[in-house]
Parts: C-alpha cells; sequence; structure tokens
C-alpha cells in the first residue's frame, strides 16, 4: 500500500548554467523527453522568476568571494528540483494544481522556520510548470510538476532543502493537499483497480506481438521454401558453389524458425 505521492528530489547543478538549461528544458515542446507531453502549464512564477533565482545565487556567490576569511568551494548549486507525480487517470486543473503547490511550499517553510520577509522572500523565489501527460497506455509517467526551490535566502544557503527530511515533508503535504483540492485519497487509490482498462490493452498488446511472430513465421516459411527450390535446382545442375551457399541459407533460416516455436518444460 503506498503512503504518500510521488517526489523525485535532486539538486540544479552548474549555477546559473543549470537554471537556464532547467528553465529551457521545462518549456521545450520538442524535447525528446516530452514526447507524451500534451501541455506545458506555469503553475508558479515564470522565466523571471528562474531569473531571480540566478540572481540570488550570483550574488550569495560574490559575497562569499568578498570575504577574507572565506574557504572552501564556490556554490556550484542555487536550486534544488522537486517532480511531484500523480498516477495516470488524474488530472487537476491548472487552479487545482496551483492550490496544491502552495500548500506544498507553505509545509517546506514551516519545515525551515521561516518566518515574515524570509517567509516572503523564499515564496518569490519558487518555480513550478506542470506537464500534462497523455492518459493512455500502461507505461510512463501521469501529470506531473517540476518544482524549482531556490537554495539561496539572501545571506545564507538552505541545506535543509536538499536532506531526506525535506523530501518526506513534501510527500506528505503534497499527499494530504490532493485529498483537500481533488478529493483523491491516496487510501483510495488502488492500482489493480485503476489497471482495469490497461489489462485489455495489455492482452491486446501481447496478442499483436503473437500475429507479428506469426506473421514474421510465415515469411521465414516461404522464404525457407525458396531456398529449398533454388538448392534443388542447384543439384539438378551439379552447381557446388550455389548448392553450398543455399545449404547455408536454409540451416540459417531452420535456426530462425526454431526461435518461434514455443518451448516445452
Amino acid at each position: 500500500m503506498l503512503k504518500n505521492w510521488t517526489v523525485i528530489t535532486k539538486p540544479v547543478k552548474n549555477g546559473s548554467d543549470g537554471i537556464i538549461a532547467r528553465e529551457r528544458y521545462l518549456n521545450s515542446r520538442k524535447h525528446q523527453n516530452h514526447k507524451n507531453t500534451e501541455e506545458i502549464i506555469d503553475i508558479i512564477g515564470n522565466e523571471s522568476t528562474s531569473k531571480k533565482i540566478i540572481i540570488a545565487g550570483e550574488r550569495y556567490r560574490l559575497r562569499s568571494k568578498l570575504k577574507a576569511n572565506r574557504r572552501g568551494r564556490p556554490l556550484s548549486s542555487f536550486a534544488i528540483e522537486f517532480c511531484l507525480t500523480l498516477p495516470k487517470q488524474y488530472r487537476p486543473t491548472p487552479k487545482q494544481w496551483h492550490a496544491i503547490i502552495v500548500e506544498c511550499c507553505r509545509a517546506l517553510a514551516d519545515h525551515l522556520k521561516l518566518t515574515g520577509d524570509d517567509r516572503k522572500t523564499f515564496f518569490n523565489h519558487i518555480r513550478g510548470v506542470c506537464h500534462q501527460q497523455h492518459q493512455a497506455g500502461i507505461r510512463g509517467a501521469g501529470d506531473h510538476v517540476h518544482l524549482i526551490v531556490s537554495k539561496v535566502l539572501k545571506d545564507r544557503v538552505l541545506t535543509e532543502l536538499q536532506k531526506k527530511a525535506a523530501t518526506r515533508v513534501l510527500k506528505k503535504a503534497f499527499t494530504a493537499a490532493t485529498v483537500t483540492h481533488i478529493g483523491l485519497s491516496i487510501d483510495e487509490y488502488k492500482p489493480s483497480e485503476l489497471d482495469k482498462g490497461n489489462r485489455l490493452e495489455k492482452w491486446q498488446y501481447e496478442s499483436q506481438k503473437v500475429e507479428l511472430a506469426n506473421a514474421e513465421k510465415a515469411k521465414l516459411q516461404q522464404k525457407l521454401e525458396k531456398q529449398i527450390k533454388r538448392w534443388e535446382e542447384a543439384v539438378a545442375k551439379a552447381d557446388m558453389k550455389q548448392i553450398k551457399r543455399q545449404r547455408n541459407r536454409i540451416e540459417q533460416s531452420l535456426k530462425q524458425l526454431k526461435r518461434h516455436e514455443p518451448s516445452h518444460k
């Protein structure tokens, strides 16, 4: 039984370049990973929000360099990316997604114990993009939101964001928010029931595989018959070169046909 909906966490690496690359990726309709993406929708912020994250990161990095007593590596990751995914067959509206994500962001802010201006600044440096996915089939992801959250808050780095505890908080908030805003409870989610339609599709897929295998087998049999005929003609002409060639081809065809035979254990 699932406890929470899926949340995947990873740092956005390579400083400003990494943020720019993620912004382009999230809005790219031509990327190979987005073949099953039907719509791309801004949920929180926009391209300007990504620029704010970059500016905050670059300012922090510059201040760190100016501090004479500062040692260690310069900050290379300006943000954390969370990907919040729902199972197929569930499609919140953009307004519903916005409400869900707002609750998730509040839970993160509470976890980080942010108040006042810090809390407001934190919310202003969050970017959220929804990918509505093709719903048919049993493979592939369902609708999901990529949430890019700045690690830099004024003069400090929110290291707690990249720890497992933050991901756990976000999972719980995400799961609870779906109950509040779309009436979807994980306690009622049963993959076996939701996959009833998919089982028929899987059966159809297996049926297609059998049909293709039978078609391939028929082609091989026709090919074998032609090879045997050519071999017989070569024997009649005592053409040793052709006899050897056709015999090798016949042996290869027989091996291929054997692969299509059902195995008996």
